[in-house]
């Protein structure tokens, strides 16, 4: 039995909690084949970016290309790209792919780091965004690429949000909701043409979520590889993230997410 292929193109996280590693528990614990194309290692801890050294931007392009190449790669995601180099690169290299692309516009950490450069949302804007499929922008993301400082407070806002970046972009939009105040967390998915799916589950309270965009965005691109429609492959992968917060474990003083299926 051959496993569904989807390819992760993302930042390394030390402490196996965001990024390439979470991709990965991700990938394995809902079936899939997750390979992985390395953009960046960070330093860090939930809480905590001590240091970013990038790849080099061709280098960066090697890896997606060798993959693309010689696996059948049937979705892509792409988190934490850090420069407009980078953004160029990998962009340069989905040039001939068809499938689905998920970008998880990893811009600032949970502990409010910026994790890329300013320069890079513009490239962002004008060559990878004409070729998502589904953006996955949290609270933070929403209002860096609305270009305002006016803080999103409710799900109506939230939803607002999203329409406006999905008319933007052409592209769908899950507009994560994790960060809003309240006993339950709401995520709202716009269609390309519309349409909205709200989906709102109890919030668990008093740990760490480091890590739950990468993995929520990486679960999507799995289950796309698997052969669901976006609707299915959100609802799935919020049930997902739900479950692995849940049941979350510490590590000594810090929590990590569970990422077993």
């Amino acid at each position: 039995m051959t496993a569904p292929v989807y390819l992760s193109i993302a930042g390394s996280d030390c402490s196996a909690g965001a990024g390439i590693q979470a991709d990965l528990k991700a990938g394995f614990a809902l079936g899939c084949y997750p390979l992985t194309a390395l953009t960046c290692v960070v330093s860090e801890v939930p809480g905590k970016v001590e240091g970013i050294v990038a790849m080099e931007p061709r280098f960066v392009a090697d890896q997606v290309r060798i993959c693309l190449q010689h696996f059948p790669v049937q979705a892509i995601k792409t988190g934490m790209l850090y420069s407009p180099e980078i953004v160029q690169a990998v962009t340069a290299e989905l040039t001939d792919f068809t499938g689905p692309i998920v970008v998880d516009p990893v811009m600032i950490a949970t502990a409010g780091e910026p994790l890329i450069l300013q320069a890079a949302i513009k490239v962002y804007e004008q060559s990878l965004m004409p070729r998502t499929t589904l953006l996955t922008p949290n609270l933070d993301e929403l209002q860096r690429l609305l270009g305002t400082e006016e803080p999103i407070r409710t799900a109506d806002e939230l939803q607002q949000a999203a329409i406006t970046l999905t008319r933007r972009y052409n592209c769908a939009v899950l507009a994560k909701g994790g960060h809003l105040e309240g006993d339950t967390c709401t995520d709202i998915l716009v269609l390309k043409e519309g349409t909205a799916y709200r989906w709102s589950h109890p919030r668990t309270k008093n740990i760490s979520t480091h890590g739950t965009g990468c993995t929520l965005s990486s679960a999507v691109a799995a289950h796309l590889a698997k052969g669901h429609d976006i609707i299915e492959a959100v609802e799935l992968s919020l049930d997902y993230i739900t479950r692995a917060i849940a049941h979350s474990h510490k590590l000594g003083e810090l929590w990590a997410v569970n990422h077993h299926g």
